[in-house]
């Protein structure tokens, strides 16, 4: 049974999102865009808006565009994979434009839906897709999880109140097994590890091997708690909405979490979440909004995100920021311009 203290924030942003997004659907230009032809609309992956995560970062995004930009714009939740090639096609028949595909797992459908609207600007998160109307959207995401690995790595070694020195064993816990974005997640999270404590064991395990793996909380605790069983005492996420399920393992058991794509301490406040490696789809939608209103959608072009283009980021600790010694705190910062530079070479898997 989950934790009722985590509860209420997920309903709490479940609600949030949904009164903000309450009257994109409406057609036309009754959505207040002031005559703004750019319509914009996302459709979301399997874990859906409440995420904390992924799809709540692009609807971010979204809605940024709605508040700063003057556009209209609608939401489609997508419920199974079944639904994505459908939910494109609505919104193109409407005259959304451009339509976010948000994850990896719609390649197919896009490469289906595009073509049939070559009128229409399509994008998509995490994939490429070779089409002149379609933007492809990627990321750097082993720099954000390289990053997570050296705090993992250093502060293992820590004794504070929710780490000890004496094993040195941390974790992963990944959604759907295969997925691109997620294995370099790991990969990065496995080499930052790596450098600073060579001697220090990753654990690392998927939830599942099916798009639902990014939408199981329960199955993510009961991996959690096997990880913590052997050792750990930091668990590094990439699973979507599972990733609730490590947050209330990690209150339950007093260790710490790292969270992903969103500042996820800020979510989910009662949770023990140290950091979080932010994936910013949010300024990937938006930037991506903005180019199509001035008339610079980049069709047929991969653009890509990492810490230099403000795409990767690492959140604040934030209520743990005096549990985190200033050598570290300073290593961290050492990586973050190496990477940058160029000096740290990132494995891309696993």
């Amino acid at each position: 049974m989950r934790n009722p203290k985590l509860l209420v924030p997920l309903v709490l942003i479940a609600t949030l999102i949904a009164a903000g997004c309450g009257g994109g659907g409406s057609g036309g230009d009754e959505g207040g865009n002031g005559g703004n032809s750019v319509r914009a609309a996302i459709v979301t992956d399997v874990g859906g808006l409440g995420d904390q995560s992924f799809n709540d970062s692009a609807n971010a995004g979204l809605e940024r565009g709605g508040s700063e930009l003057g556009v209209e714009t609608r939401v489609l939740e997508s419920q199974s994979p079944t639904d994505y090639e459908n939910n494109l096609t609505q919104l193109a028949d409407n005259g959304f434009s451009p339509v976010f595909a948000v994850g990896f797992l719609m390649t197919d459908a896009v490469n289906s839906v595009a073509p049939q609207y070559p009128d229409t600007n399509f994008a998509i998160v995490d994939s490429v897709v070779e089409a002149d109307n379609v933007a492809s959207l990627t990321f750097r995401e082993g720099e954000g999880g390289y990053l997570a690995g050296v705090v993992a790595g250093l502060m293992t070694q820590e004794d504070t109140e929710y780490t000890s020195s004496d094993e040195k064993v941390v974790g992963f816990l990944g959604g759907q097994e295969g997925a691109p974005p997620v294995q370099k997640f790991q990969a990065g999270y496995e080499a930052g590890v790596e450098a600073v404590c060579p001697d220090c064991e990753v654990i690392a395990q998927y939830v599942g091997s099916t798009p639902d793996a990014f939408n199981d909380p329960a199955r993510g605790r009961e991996i959690a708690l096997q990880q913590i069983d052997q050792g750990a005492d930091i668990i590094f996420h990439g699973a979507g909405a599972s990733g609730a399920g490590l947050f209330e393992a990690a209150g339950d058991r007093n260790i710490f979490a790292i969270g992903v794509d969103s500042d996820q301490a800020r979510l989910v406040p009662s949770a023990p979440i140290l950091t979080s490696a932010i994936k910013r789809v949010d300024n990937a939608v938006f930037q991506t909004i903005e180019q199509a209103q001035n008339g610079e959608f980049p069709g047929g072009q991969v653009v890509e995100f990492g810490l230099e283009e403000k795409g990767i980021a690492l959140a604040p600790f934030g209520r743990f920021d005096d549990q985190v010694p200033q050598q570290v705190k300073d290593r961290i910062d050492e990586v973050r311009q190496g990477i940058i530079n160029g000096e740290v070479e990132i494995p891309e898997a696993p």
